[in-house]
């Protein structure tokens, strides 16, 4: 069986379908392109109507490319227009989530003319593996890792874990809640299982990923409360894991024991990304964003004080419903005060169902496209300027296969000779 995997959006999404695709790997199946694939698996996002876009686009691309290939769609785009999509290609024969009656499809005796689409929202993904004849990812919401068998990322000298899912922020441009709202944490023994897999198949680098990566808490057995610093502690204790690091965390959710732990670890990378949204207080609350512009800064500062050589980077919102060319010149002003090492910038984008989609656009989009100027212009001087105050220090780097290399606090690095991809190197800049 020839099965394509495709994966748009956040980390999340990409250690799901690895996991996927480790289940189904080493058993007689094989990864393949679309147009030769009998199975098709389209992981989504929706956090953005670009992202929405993406997906359709492929998902097209895939029924012009192949006509007979089961095609499963599945993710936060599932979550959020499960309707509008069976209405979209509703001349295909359809199932949403519905649980397998046989263990496996018979592909070859169900000859089609047109692909089949079934759809799967986030809490019945386990069902594609049921109905390809595979176990499922999770066993009461759980990782088994004595069937989880030694898998890595292709094209990538880091793995990423996903340890954390679930959102119950309110913030009011954001989707994410409605899509992905159960709280949920990975057993501490299966994390710690699953990041020895990725060692053992040649990861240097491990990436903790979470929607709210922060929120990471389970029980021991004997019912105490262990957090995300008590399961990097003894992450650390695995031989052959060079670097720890962290995906996106929430202001609030970074805790001082875990600035503790950072400042003395030899393996938890000097790396925070803090979405930021906005620099100005009216949108801050218009956003429903848990702080203000003055608790935000002197949460870094405080944080810079203990990690001096740490990259802070961030999510950069521009054209919110109530932006006026005065909020975005105040968050302008406010970024580059901050002096993050990189910028994510993103214009706003309207969210079915967030309270945001329900306010009047203020902002002209003249104002919008010059602040999305400035604000990349920003980002490349605050790249250049964090760069500059390591000139003639010696760092560590994680090397890539074209040349380049990642640093401890996310450092992009063009090495001044070809090593060989996955090695940790130093270079002097």
């Amino acid at each position: 069986m020839n099965i394509h995997f495709k994966t748009f959006g956040c980390k999340v999404n990409q250690c799901e379908t690895a996991l996927m695709q480790s289940k189904v790997l080493g058993t007689g199946c094989n990864l393949s392109n679309p147009e030769n694939a009998d199975i098709v698996v389209i992981n989504s996002c929706t956090v953005t109507a670009n992202a929405d876009r993406k997906t359709g686009q492929y998902l097209r691309k895939c029924l012009r490319a192949n006509s007979k290939a089961k095609i499963f769609l599945t993710g936060c785009y599932v979550d959020r227009t499960e309707n509008e999509l069976k209405n979209k290609f509703s001349k295909t024969e359809q199932m949403f989530g519905k649980p397998p009656t046989d263990r496996t499809i018979e592909i070859e005796e169900k000859p089609n003319k047109c692909s089949d689409i079934q759809f799967f929202r986030n809490s019945e993904k386990e069902n594609i593996l049921k109905l390809l004849g595979f176990e499922p990812l999770h066993t009461s919401r759980r990782i088994n890792p004595a069937t989880t068998p030694l898998h890595t990322f292709n094209n990538h000298t880091r793995a990423y874990v996903k340890i954390q899912d679930g959102c119950d922020g309110k913030c009011s441009y954001c989707i994410v809640p409605k899509v992905r709202p159960e709280l949920w944490s990975k057993n501490f023994n299966d994390v710690i299982s699953e990041v020895k897999n990725y060692v053992l198949a040649g990861h240097k680098e491990i990436v903790l990923c979470g929607i709210r990566l922060g929120k990471y808490k389970v029980r021991s057995p004997k019912s105490e409360v262990r957090s995300l610093v008590d399961l990097i502690k003894e992450l650390e204790k695995i031989d052959g894991l060079y670097r720890i690091r962290l995906s996106s965390i929430e202001l609030h959710d970074i805790s001082c024991d875990l600035i503790e732990l950072m400042s003395k670890s030899k393996k938890l990378c000097h790396h925070l990304h803090i979405s930021l949204q906005s620099g100005d207080d009216t949108i801050l609350r218009d956003m429903n964003r848990p702080y203000t512009a003055d608790e935000f800064f002197n949460k870094i500062e405080k944080i810079r004080k203990k990690i001096p050589d740490i990259g802070i980077t961030t999510d950069i919102i521009i054209g919110y419903p109530t932006d006026t060319d005065a909020t975005l010149k105040n968050s302008y002003n406010f970024v580059k005060k901050c002096a993050f090492s990189r910028l994510h910038i993103f214009r706003f984008s309207r969210r079915p169902g967030t309270k945001a989609d329900l306010i009047k656009r203020n902002c002209p989009e003249a104002t919008i496209k010059k602040w999305q100027g400035k604000f990349t212009q920003l980002d490349m001087y605050l790249k250049k300027s964090f760069l500059k105050k390591f000139s003639g220090k010696k760092l560590e780097v994680l090397t890539e296969s074209d040349g380049y290399g990642y640093t401890s606090n996310y450092i992009y690095l063009k090495l001044p000779q070809k090593y060989p991809e996955n090695r940790m190197v130093i270079y002097e800049k």
